[in-house]
């Protein structure tokens, strides 16, 4: 038996080996893979994310070259920091295509996000020498990442989800491109939000999340990237019971199947006997729970109404409606259908807080009378305790 401690000092590279197999050498995968894979092996997520990375890739290869770093590692750290897309601010005030921080792009002396990520990251792969290192630094910052120092969980996490990415490149890449290549592309309009993007396009919401799973949780802005299929995938999914399940495919990743259907982490990880530190194994049966509490109405569904009207009047969303009730492939309402429908609610209000030298956690809990707990929530940190100057925390607003 390895004790705890020993496994988190263990190696990313070992980590990888251990969850994912030792990489394929390049001639190998080339005779194995030879022809295309049908669509039903590939995840839509990775579809989508890859087809977004397909209309910047040209300026990624010439920073990679420009900078010396491996062609396929950048564009995975793309599409596993942003999924691809160009204007996504994290809750730490990082930013863009490669979630780089402000006072690092300024310190790079360069003129776009994908030329300020490659360059960090191949300055971390030079000063570490190693690859997995050079990752957990780019995620955790240098300071924290060294032989003989433990990586951080974060850290390995994100090793372990840029490596499996940059595995899906090295294997399926010929498969990848040609299904990614069959999705469309629209933009966001003014004003626009899931619901009516839906609508204009005649495409389920759940098609629109899957293949966009770093937008699903958030409002739409006007001008992102939206990928979408010609077709639905109507066969990703069955029901039982209360359950949906799911049989994952190349290039999913659970923290993506969890978001895309509003479902808390910890119970799709309890559900399915999943590590908090793993990546997900092609072909498994996912049991993804639909189970909810709250208040809710039940609405029984009069002649002429439809799911926005519905939504709309019980201060509810089409999506939330879709979702708690599993209307997944119709989402037409008919005459005498019964529904729950829970209300939206309201947005939290938060206060932006920038980390100044010698504060933790537990000091920024103090001024603003909450806990760390309630911090660490508001800014996905999970567990992680430890916070870096300038860092950008959002505190619940009514702290103060």
């Amino acid at each position: 038996m390895v004790r705890r401690s020993a496994w988190l000092g263990i190696g990313a590279a070992a980590w990888m080996a251990v969850l994912v197999g030792p990489p394929v050498p390049i001639s190998a995968q080339e005779s194995a893979f030879e022809d295309v894979l049908p669509v039903e092996d590939f995840s839509p997520t990775i579809l989508g994310i890859y087809r977004k990375t397909i209309e910047i890739e040209d300026e990624i290869r010439r920073s990679s070259d420009r900078f010396g770093l491996d062609y396929d590692l950048a564009r995975a750290v793309c599409m596993y920091e942003s999924g691809g897309n160009a204007n996504l601010t994290s809750w730490a005030g990082a930013r863009g295509y490669f979630q780089v921080m402000p006072a690092t792009f300024r310190s790079l002396g360069v003129s776009t996000n994908i030329e300020a990520g490659v360059k960090y990251l191949a300055q971390m792969v030079r000063r570490f020498e190693r690859e997995d290192y050079a990752l957990a630094a780019y995620n955790g910052g240098p300071g924290n990442v060294g032989r003989g120092r433990a990586m951080r969980l974060e850290s390995l996490q994100y090793v372990l989800g840029v490596g499996y990415y940059r595995t899906m490149l090295k294997l399926y890449e010929r498969s990848i491109r040609h299904h990614a290549s069959q999705l469309r592309l629209t933009t966001a309009r003014e004003d626009e939000d899931w619901w009516t993007v839906s609508r204009r396009l005649g495409m389920s919401l759940l098609d629109l999340r899957l293949h966009n799973p770093y937008l699903a949780r958030r409002d739409l802005r006007p001008g992102q990237l939206i990928a979408y299929p010609a077709a639905p995938r109507e066969q990703l999914f069955t029901l039982s019971g209360s359950d949906l399940l799911y049989r994952s495919r190349h290039g999913d990743n659970y923290f993506n199947i969890a978001f895309t259907l509003d479902v808390d982490l910890d119970a799709l990880r309890q559900h399915n006997g999943l590590w908090h530190l793993q990546t997900l194994p092609t072909g498994m049966t996912l049991r993804i729970p639909l189970q909810w509490e709250g208040e809710y109405k039940v609405h029984r569904v009069q002649e002429g109404e439809t799911l926005e009207g519905i939504a709309e009047s019980l201060q509810s969303d089409p999506w939330r409606v879709i979702r708690d009730n599993a209307l997944f492939w119709d989402e037409a309402v008919a005459d005498g259908m019964m529904l729950r429908v829970r209300k939206v609610p309201p947005k939290p209000k938060f206060v932006l807080h920038r980390v100044t030298r010698g504060e933790n956690l537990t000091i920024i809990a103090r001024r603003y009378r909450t806990n760390v707990a309630t911090i660490q929530r508001a800014n996905n940190m999970g567990r992680r305790t430890l916070i870096r100057i300038g860092e950008r925390l959002r505190i619940p607003a009514l702290a103060e």
